[in-house]
């Protein structure tokens, strides 16, 4: 099936294009991706020379299960980024004889309805808001029949920023396990808050699939990590299908210590919380947008000038996020070093509403 692909932000190349802007002239703040990475540090060229080994993978998958509070690496699957496992597991789910249908809970990444799509699965968006978001999962859950039928839920969810508790998300991967249904979470955004991820409870959740995405936080979406968290043996059977030497083997070496590096996510985490404030206060003084959500990685606004002021700044060389279903919504990403926020404020006093 062939169907057209969404767009997304971190299309530099197309705004260098309509703008006249070399590339690396660009400030990116469409994306949700950290501005500020973790410090890569030397580390053995021999990566680079062989192929991974397999207990550098199994190093990986320990390190990734001490940072997501997971009780065995066996419920641990690595891609090569999560949009990989987006675009695999409807063909993995689909594979294994599920031919229910897809619950998209709307409005969110467009990858995931696109993917349950091609696999050639029914598939329904829910558009819910952040306050009725539980209730509408509840009730596809709860609802008779419809064995097998999978709810996709991104948790906080792009682009509102909309956050459901982990134990409420608990409730829920409890209900779909005695319904016969399925949750899949995406938690690509749930560093900055890991309190509220479901991962610690994985193993006592059978039909639960959890996303987590290694780029976002970290600020090295370049190095495409990806984890699929869920029981064992569908774990097995999912690193089957993805094959062997899926990582890198210097993704596998930065990453591991990443992990590991408590020190680094916690003032980052107090950074960020702290940038997304600065940046509410930055857009509130300058324009006519008001606040609707988001992360401490990202902040939506709306305003009657949305794509004025995106357009303002793409002369400037700063590229933000719109929508195609919504004109008055924007999304953007923080900056990171002090010349990008003066750049970013300049380029703001200069707009006018």
């Amino acid at each position: 099936m062939t169907l057209q692909s969404p767009s997304h932000g971190g299309a530099i190349d197309k705004a260098a294009e309509k703008y006249g802007i070399a590339p690396q002239e660009w400030l990116d703040l469409s994306t949700g991706i950290n501005a500020t990475p973790w410090p890569i540090s030397s580390f053995d060229p021999i990566h680079w020379q062989r192929l991974p080994l397999a207990s550098e993978l199994t190093a990986l998958k320990q390190a990734a299960a001490d940072y997501y509070g997971i009780p065995d690496i066996k419920h641990i699957v690595c891609a090569p980024g999560t949009q990989a496992l987006i675009q695999t597991i409807p063909f993995w789910f689909a594979d294994q004889g599920k031919r229910a249908t897809a619950h998209i809970i709307g409005p969110t990444y467009a990858e995931h309805a696109l993917g349950w799509k091609r696999a050639g699965l029914k598939t329904e968006t829910v558009m819910t808001t952040p306050e009725n978001r539980k209730t509408a999962i509840a009730d596809i859950l709860g609802s008779p029949g419809g064995s097998d039928d999978i709810v996709i839920l991104v948790n906080p969810n792009n682009p509102d920023g909309g956050l459901i508790d982990q134990v409420t998300l608990t409730e829920l991967a409890r209900m779909a396990t005695e319904n016969d249904k399925w949750l899949l979470i995406d938690e690509a955004f749930m560093d900055c808050s890991p309190e509220h991820s479901i991962c610690p409870k994985c193993h006592e959740l059978d039909h639960l699939i959890v996303l987590r995405s290694f780029g976002k936080f970290f600020g090295l979406a370049g190095l495409r990590l990806g984890c699929a968290v869920m029981r064992p043996d569908l774990a097995e059977d999912l690193t089957d299908r993805i094959g062997p030497w899926a990582i890198a083997g210097p993704a596998l070496a930065i990453a591991c210590t990443a992990f590991g590096d408590r020190a680094w996510q916690s003032g980052m985490r107090n950074q960020l919380c702290d940038d997304a404030k600065r940046l509410d206060v930055l857009i509130d003084a300058h324009s006519d947008l008001a606040l609707l959500g988001g992360t401490s990685l990202f902040r939506l606004y709306h305003g009657k000038n949305a794509t004025g002021l995106a357009g303002h700044l793409g002369t400037q060389g700063i590229l933000v996020r719109l929508f195609d279903d919504n004109a008055g919504r924007i999304r953007f990403g923080l900056p990171g070093p002090e010349k990008d926020w003066q750049r970013l404020e300049q380029a703001l006093a200069a707009f006018r509403n």
